[in-house]
């Protein structure tokens, strides 16, 4: 991947059927994809020049066991920073970050934001209309789970609103339903347990299907790398939604937005 250029996102259009008709989707939601090793350097050198991180932030990252998990911990929340800078200017530096009952982080006066990372890399949306939710998974996993329980999460993301075809018997299929799961509950707010439970995946079979308008979500998948599955979801969605890949250099320009 080099620096600064955009995935054409040819994402799945997951949307059922009652989304058309709505309001016209936003137009400023931004996708970012960070490989968190080319970018760590970069990262660490702009945070050293212009401190963004909190002292909570810093304090989080030391307290953490596995210094590895720790630098990419603190690469990620150095680059959500800098994302969110870049969407609604500086005034916003340091402050701590709020976490909202169903653990989503808020920065006041930032942005609407999501973020997810997993081993080496991190995906961030960025909205100024509307809360979005992200989703970034390894694409090779090996999953040890029931057939039921599989089976669970491949409907509940169908009546969410997926299309696409997926078996229960594949991995991968699996993974790309749960991170449209993920990147639900992470727009809506309401955390991972709550929703896993309202679809029927734990805790029963009571499910809650697409048409009801608390779970009113657009679903897409991500084009980021064939080493990884993503997701985001949001109200509405463009139709069109690339991937910008987080620079490794020329970070000025990056935040300028030039």
């Amino acid at each position: 991947m080099q620096a600064g250029r955009k995935h054409q996102a040819a994402v799945q259009t997951d949307m059922p059927a009652h989304n058309e008709g709505r309001d016209k989707a936003p137009n400023d939601l931004e996708v970012f994809f960070v490989d968190l090793v080319k970018s760590a350097a970069l990262l660490e050198a702009e945070e050293e020049a212009t401190p963004r991180l909190s002292a909570s932030d810093d304090e989080r990252a030391s307290a953490m066991a596995d210094r590895e998990a720790a630098r990419h911990w603190r690469a990620t929340r150095i680059a959500t920073r800098i994302v969110l800078e870049r969407a609604g200017g500086d005034a916003f530096r340091r402050l701590n970050f709020e976490i909202e009952t169903g653990g989503r982080p808020r920065l006041a006066g930032a942005p609407h934001f999501n973020v997810s990372h997993t081993g080496e890399a991190a995906l961030i949306v960025v909205s100024k209309e509307m809360q979005p939710g992200v989703d970034l998974e390894r694409r090779e996993r090996r999953l040890r789970m029931s057939d039921e329980r599989r089976q669970r999460i491949i409907s509940a993301a169908q009546r969410m609103g997926a299309r696409q075809a997926l078996s229960p018997a594949s991995d991968t299929d699996v993974i790309v339903a749960w991170v449209r799961l993920e990147a639900a509950a992470k727009a809506l707010g309401s955390g991972i347990g709550r929703l896993l439970t309202e679809h029927g995946v734990v805790g029963g079979s009571r499910a809650v299907h697409a048409q009801d308008s608390e779970f009113d979500l657009q679903i897409r998948d991500l084009v980021v790398g064939d080493q990884f599955v993503a997701a985001v979801a949001a109200q509405r969605l463009p139709e069109r939604i690339d991937v910008t890949l987080f620079p490794a250099d020329n970070l000025g320009g990056f935040i300028s937005g030039k």
